[in-house]
């Protein structure tokens, strides 16, 4: 587990064309901004990994004023991010990406590609449901005026059910509570309890 340090991005660039294939991980080390030692930085490793097939992981920490970060070769079965598929694309447009690097990144699958929470969509109601819903404008008007958070959680409670009959049946929920002018109860806030009396001293 003992870091290298690169000074320049073609000292990273010839230890991965030389241990890419043959090396099972590599312990990056960095000096923090602070310190004042330059050498490759994090993104420029990612640029670098990503041509040869490899990809980031565990970050230690080494002293006050370096650190170091495990970088090993994508499985098969590896997620892809939206980002690092960008970052992909953009580096076969500048030449740099390497037959490893492509061969990995032509292995990914749609079940496996940008399936982080925070990239996904936000969740929306069908045509269908929402016509129901604003169908119902005095239960509609209350729905929107919820904040974000709450329209956001309601919206995936109905449908991410997996049974049509089960989204029906949430949303017919969601529809009665919000004409009522009712959170539903699974994401009301929860009561306050009340304050004890002080006792008198």
């Amino acid at each position: 587990m003992t870091p290298r340090f690169f000074r320049t991005l073609q000292a990273l660039h010839s230890w991965f064309a030389k241990h890419h294939a043959s090396s099972r991980e590599l312990w990056i080390g960095y000096y923090k901004k602070a310190s004042g030692k330059g050498g490759v930085v994090y993104q420029e490793a990612l640029d670098e990994a990503l041509c040869w097939g490899w990809i980031d992981g565990q970050i230690k920490s080494i002293d006050e004023d370096t650190y170091m970060q495990r970088w090993t070769p994508r499985k098969p079965t590896s997620n892809w991010s939206n980002v690092n598929v960008k970052k992909v694309q953009a580096l076969i447009a500048a030449g740099r990406m390497q037959p490893a690097g492509i061969a990995a990144f032509e292995r990914r699958t749609p079940e496996r590609t940008g399936i982080y929470s925070f990239e996904k969509a936000p969740p929306e109601f069908s045509p269908a449901f929402l016509k129901r819903f604003k169908a119902e404008p005095k239960a509609w008007a209350f729905f929107e005026a919820q904040p974000p958070g709450y329209r956001r959680t309601v919206t995936a409670y109905v449908m991410t059910a997996k049974r049509e009959e089960t989204r029906e049946r949430r949303l017919a929920h969601v529809i009665s509570h919000s004409a009522r002018q009712r959170r539903i109860p699974e994401y009301a806030p929860a009561p306050r309890q009340p304050t004890p009396p002080r006792r008198a001293p």
